[in-house]
């Protein structure tokens, strides 16, 4: 009998074991059926309110993290998990006109972060273009798609660089730059003009 339960334990640690999902560092290559976990916070750490004010000019972003979310494609026949960052913001212009605010739609479709103005997970090297000639050697970033929900014709990608307080000796901030990609279709009589401000350094502080 206790040879049996001996047996049944070895069997029920070896299924347990296939059952586990291996964790995977976000940054590495996808393999079918792993989770790509977000290891060393580097998302994590993004999470909250961020704030920047410049006289009239203000831009607002808040981040959540969706944790273990199935990623499937039916074209190549494959799924895994990944943590991801997903989050809305505000952004009133240099005259104090509010462009965009989708805020308030930050709890809504929580279940899936693509449905939101702004996602991603996709983490770069110091060294990875464009190159961050301040950070640190083993400081990473974070790309995510941010979009504009009026003028969803054009594609931009924000890169965020989180900054701790006792690294800058100023409050915990973030430092990022949108770029908006240099082809689109634009359907025909609506706006050409991009409404973010795009190609610059923004500062924003924890809120």
């Amino acid at each position: 009998m206790k040879h049996i339960t001996i047996i049944l334990l070895l069997s029920m640690s070896i299924l347990s074991c296939h059952a586990q999902l291996a964790l995977t560092e976000m940054y590495s290559n996808t393999i079918n059926g792993e989770y790509y976990k977000d290891l060393n916070n580097d998302l994590g750490t993004l999470t909250g309110t961020w704030s920047f004010n410049e006289g009239d000019e203000i831009f607002i972003i808040k981040f959540n993290l969706k944790e273990h979310f199935l990623m499937t494609s039916s074209v190549y026949d494959t799924y895994y998990y990944e943590d991801i960052l997903f989050g809305e913001y505000q952004y009133i212009n240099e005259n104090g006109f509010q462009i965009i605010n989708t805020l308030a739609q930050i709890d809504l479709n929580s279940e899936n972060p693509y449905e939101h103005s702004m996602y991603g997970n996709y983490i770069m090297e110091a060294t990875h273009i464009p190159v961050c000639s301040d950070c640190l050697p083993d400081e990473r970033r974070v790309e995510v798609y941010i979009e504009d929900p009026e003028r969803s014709y054009f594609d931009y990608n924000m890169i965020i660089r989180h900054v701790p307080a006792q690294q800058s000796g100023t409050p915990e901030h973030i430092i990022l730059t949108i770029k908006r990609t240099d082809m689109a279709i634009v359907p025909q009589g609506q706006p050409e003009g991009a409404r973010l401000p795009t190609y610059r350094e923004l500062i924003l502080y924890k809120q």
